[in-house]
C-alpha cells in the first residue's frame, strides 16, 4: 500500500480496513488527543480496542462507560457560555464512541477509523480556540488542526507498516 500523504489516501487507506482493524487504528487516533479528556474510562476502552480478539461484550460494557463521559461532557450551556475544553473533550469521548460502536455488516464501506479521525481533529481544534475574551479566537486553530492532521497521517502510516 502506498504512503498516505493527503485526505484522499488517507481515506482510501482507512477504508480498507477490516473493521477490527479500523477500531484499532481509530483509538490510537483517540489515544493522540487524549490529553484533552484524561478520563480513566477513556483509557479503560482504548485497551479493549487493542486487545486481540475482544468480545462483543467487553465493546459493548467499555461503550456504556464512555457514553457516561459522553453524556457528562455534553454542552448544554447556551454557546456564549460554551466552554470550548468541555467541548473538545466531548469530541474525545465521541471518537471513542464510535471506535466502540456496532457496525452494520452488510455496508459496503465502513468508516469507523476515518469518523473517530474527524472527532479528534475537531477535539484538537475546540481545544486550541482562546475564549478568555468577549469573542473567541480561532487564530490558533488553523495551525492545530494541521498538526493533528500530519499526526493521523503518520499514525495510520505506522500502523500499516506493521
Amino acid at each position: 500500500m502506498s504512503e498516505v500523504i493527503d485526505h484522499k489516501s488517507f481515506q482510501e487507506a482507512l477504508s480498507g480496513l477490516p473493521v477490527a482493524r479500523q477500531r484499532q487504528v481509530g483509538a490510537r487516533f483517540v489515544e493522540h488527543v487524549l490529553d484533552l479528556a484524561p478520563d480513566p474510562r477513556l483509557r479503560h476502552a482504548l485497551e479493549q480496542l487493542d486487545k486481540t480478539g475482544v468480545s462483543a461484550e467487553e465493546l459493548q460494557d467499555a461503550w456504556h462507560s464512555v457514553h457516561a463521559l459522553y453524556v457528562e461532557s455534553h454542552p448544554r450551556s447556551h454557546f456564549a457560555m460554551l466552554d470550548f475544553r468541555v467541548q473538545a473533550m466531548h469530541f474525545v469521548t465521541e471518537a471513542c464512541l464510535v471506535c466502540l460502536s456496532p457496525t452494520w455488516p452488510e455496508a459496503k464501506v465502513q468508516r469507523v477509523a476515518e469518523k473517530a479521525a474527524m472527532y479528534c481533529r475537531m477535539a484538537r481544534t475546540c481545544a486550541n480556540i482562546e475564549h478568555e475574551q468577549e469573542e473567541p479566537d480561532l487564530s490558533a486553530t488553523a495551525v492545530a488542526l494541521g498538526d493533528e492532521t500530519r499526526a493521523q497521517y503518520r499514525i495510520v502510516n505506522e500502523f500499516l507498516a506493521h
